[in-house]
């Protein structure tokens, strides 16, 4: 099941980054730093208490491969991982994603309203 309107189910074939039978790992066209990406399930789904088990497993599948890839590609000092679920900071995620932000030595990691940070 897609939604016309969603942008994770309209991405473009040429973002991929991988794939499986159920997910997909795609660039964040919003990076908060180098590398930062998403896995989206290919299912038009909100909330990840609503996968799967099949899911669950294929997306923490690509999680785990984006990170070897983000290793690999960028060498980042780690990972911050995280998804919203729900009516969070008064914006609703229609379609799960879940983020995976490579973190750099000495480079902060400025969260935005996407994650109910505001600046003062």
């Amino acid at each position: 099941m897609t939604d016309n309107n969603c942008p994770y189910c309209n991405f473009d074939e040429y973002d991929i980054i991988d794939k499986n039978e159920f997910g997909v790992i795609l660039p964040e066209p919003n990076a908060l730093s180098k590398g930062h990406c998403v896995i989206v399930p290919l299912r038009h789904i909100s909330s990840f208490f609503e996968i799967s088990d099949k899911e669950r497993k294929s997306l923490q599948s690509l999680l785990e491969l984006a990170r070897n890839e983000l290793q690999i590609r960028h060498q980042p000092a780690g990972f911050h991982v995280g998804f919203n679920d729900g009516n969070v900071f008064g914006e609703v995620s229609e379609h799960l994603h879940i983020h995976i932000i490579p973190r750099y030595e000495g480079q902060a990691l400025k969260l935005d309203e996407r994650w109910g940070m505001v600046n003062p």
